[in-house]
């Protein structure tokens, strides 16, 4: 089949598309409302476990290391069968997102991410404990950005921008700056209460697993997403959604109207096919590229220095508390570093900002090669990197949910943030070895240089900033020219 269809909904031609009104022009006249603001915090929740999971193994390291009798190479192999489980949740949660929609595909992430965080808790040896972890990769891969995508199709293209940057916030900035302080709690003075260093670690995996139980509960209460509706030939529903998202609650009375009614006339103009391939069809496919690439750099980085800073510090004489300590410390930067990605997000342009950000990333990683040796150093350099780290990672993943048509929108957001998680599978393995031989200068370096290729990569994809999705998809795409 071809990857290029028209729906099997009634379709409109992009010289009958109306130019008032709309999808894009009903959700600006709502504004923000109570609805969405639940809408985001119920995505924000699952985010949250999404960044301990992130970084648990890494916090836990040298529990789990003394527990199972294993090495360094077997744990980057546990951080490995986690990435590359996300790698199968992304693009399994992407194709259910697209065909069956944005709410299944989001509630069923956060289930099987909790069976797999149990399985870790019992766990008696290495083996099942990758299977395990493989198991929680695909819970956690498709949570991040299926949430992006839906609320990027129920936002105003005003807030759009910002709100989305939020989530990272709350993941990414206050996740990362939260997890290492509840890991610092629960492996220091709770370690004894807990079992000790042999047992801490397994009650650490049913503590993270059993708050997203209730989460799951509470989506049941999301609707789904009207652009995802409208894409379908769902007209009614999607006005009953936009009518959800234009009250101040998520259970209004039935017969609420929408600000604006849809109609047949505001189906997307043309459709790429409901299909993963379609993401490399030659009307995409050099976002898919540009994207991708900025997304291995960005991300790789990213996973691999959140995965090995506690380890590294251990392994320069920094004891497990210290070392998660300081960690913590310099994830101040990332909490900093989303914060000023949701302020400047509807201010400034999706490129500039990463360029920027890529740039100084870049620099700083230089300068904490070169002069990383002391505990001030570490600390200020590694807060300032992971501020720049952050900034272009929120800005880049808000980027990712806004280029590509609703119709394949979630399949190729979690594709290219997949190439993200195979970077994260792949590169710790490069930093052990470069560490061996250079210290931090050799991890800090690959850095530097992956910093150097995402700023010309993301020269490639188009600027999204203050335009409807429709802009820079359906209505563009469906041109002559494109």
């Amino acid at each position: 089949m071809s990857a290029v269809t028209r729906s099997t909904a009634p379709t409109r031609t992009a010289s009958a598309a109306r130019p008032e009104g709309g999808i894009g022009s009903a959700l600006d006249s709502i504004g923000f409302t109570r609805a969405q603001f639940w809408v985001l915090m119920l995505i924000l929740a699952g985010e949250f476990f999404d960044t301990l999971e992130q970084n648990s193994v890494g916090a836990m390291a040298t529990n789990i290391k003394a527990s199972l009798a294993i090495g360094d190479v077997q744990l980057s192999t546990i951080n490995t069968a986690t990435v590359l489980g996300g790698l199968v949740g992304r693009f399994l949660a992407g194709w259910l997102a697209d065909k069956y929609g944005r709410r299944f595909s989001l509630g069923l992430n956060l289930l099987v991410y909790t069976l797999g965080g149990l399985l870790s808790a019992v766990s008696f040896n290495f083996d099942m404990l990758l299977v395990s972890r493989f198991i929680v990769g695909i819970g956690v891969g498709g949570e991040f950005m299926i949430g992006i995508a839906m609320l990027s199709e129920m936002v105003a293209t005003k807030y759009r921008g910002g709100l989305i940057a939020t989530i990272n916030v709350g993941a990414g900035g206050i996740g990362n700056f939260i997890s290492y302080g509840l890991f610092l709690l629960l492996l220091g003075p709770l370690a004894v209460p807990l079992g000790g260093d042999d047992h801490v670690w397994r009650w650490t995996f049913v503590i993270l697993a059993i708050p997203a139980l209730f989460v799951v509960l509470y989506r049941r209460k999301l609707p789904e997403t009207p652009r995802w509706l409208l894409s379908k030939g769902r007209v009614d529903e999607a006005n009953r959604s936009l009518a959800i998202l234009a009250s101040n609650t998520l259970t209004p009375p039935a017969e609420t109207a929408p600000p604006v009614r849809l109609t047949p006339a505001d189906l997307p103009p043309v459709a790429l096919h409901s299909s993963p391939a379609a993401v490399f069809h030659k009307l995409v496919l050099r976002r898919t590229i540009a994207i991708g690439v900025a997304s291995w750099m960005a991300f790789g980085v990213q996973v691999t220095l959140n995965f090995l800073m506690p380890t590294l510090l251990v392994e320069r004489g920094y004891t497990v508390s210290q070392s998660l300590l300081y960690t913590m410390i310099m994830n101040i930067g990332s909490l900093l570093g989303c914060t000023a990605a949701a302020l400047l997000a509807n201010r400034v342009g999706r490129r500039p900002l990463i360029a920027v950000a890529g740039i100084l990333g870049c620099l700083t990683a230089l300068a904490f090669a070169a002069f990383g040796n002391d505990t001030a150093a570490i600390l200020v350099l590694g807060a300032l990197f992971q501020f720049f780290t952050m900034l272009t990672n929120t800005t880049l993943a808000a980027w990712t949910a806004e280029v590509y048509p609703t119709a394949i929108r979630a399949s190729g957001a979690s594709i290219v943030n997949g190439i993200g998680n195979i970077a994260g599978a792949v590169m710790p393995f490069a930093a052990i070895a470069l560490y061996g031989s250079w210290a931090f200068a050799g991890v800090f370096g690959l850095a530097a240089v992956m910093y150097a290729v995402l700023v010309v990569a993301s020269r490639f994809a188009p600027e999204t900033r203050g335009r409807s999705l429709e802009d820079v998809n359906e209505n563009a795409l469906s041109t002559p020219t494109a």
